[in-house]
């Protein structure tokens, strides 16, 4: 089983879009892969992140329930921490229930919003990547927007990723082609910043 965290420059780049068609992709060429949803904030009714890992599991024949995919849902739109007004959320389970996955050749673990997303008061979305290195050798997807400012994003969770010491890898989810190839391409280009930004390319560089 290899395990990959999903974080992100932000909410809303795209993280729960590229992690399920990752899955679709890998297995498609035959690596049992699921998405896992931990904790999901904001939800009013279904969680929607959430149900889209779901039916993308289930498409694939997994038959797996929405339990198994997402373990809190919280209706306040902010981070886990904040959400969790009755302090449920257990970062032992979490890493336990990943656990159970074992017979699946790639299992994608999709955080809440960016790097420093509080899931407790003291433990954060990077110590949640992490404990995945720990456990289970997991490395970091980090799915970066390529909106003005995102040389800044880009090179700012490079930093902070390597310097913790987690594996890592960079997609660019390409929300603006024309202002990202004028402005942002040239300098990564010339200052040899590693990244994927098609979603054939980071699976060949994750698998």
């Amino acid at each position: 089983m290899r395990v990959f965290f999903v974080t992100g420059s932000d909410t809303n780049v795209g993280k729960t879009y590229v992690t399920s068609a990752l899955v679709k992709l890998l297995n498609q060429r035959g690596h049992k892969s699921v998405a896992l949803k931990p904790i999901e904030t904001g939800v009013s009714g279904m969680p929607l992140d959430s149900m889209l890992h779901l039916e993308t599991a289930n498409s694939l024949g997994y038959n797996l329930t929405l339990p198994q995919i997402n373990q809190y849902a919280f209706a306040l739109p902010a981070s886990p921490y904040c959400a969790d007004v009755e302090h449920r959320i257990c970062v032992a389970s979490l890493l336990e229930h990943i656990e159970r996955f074992q017979d699946f050749d790639y299992v994608f673990v999709e955080g809440a919003g960016g790097l420093f997303v509080p899931i407790l008061e003291d433990y954060f979305m990077l110590d949640f990547a992490k404990d995945l290195q720990e456990r289970f050798q997991g490395e970091t997807l980090f799915v970066c927007d390529t909106h003005l400012g995102m040389i800044n994003r880009l090179l700012s969770a490079r930093y902070i990723l390597q310097h913790q010491g987690i594996c890592s890898h960079f997609y660019l989810n390409c929300l603006d082609t024309k202002e990202f190839e004028q402005i942002s391409l040239p300098f990564l280009r010339e200052a040899g910043i590693e990244y994927t930004c098609t979603l054939d390319e980071l699976s060949l560089v994750i698998g």
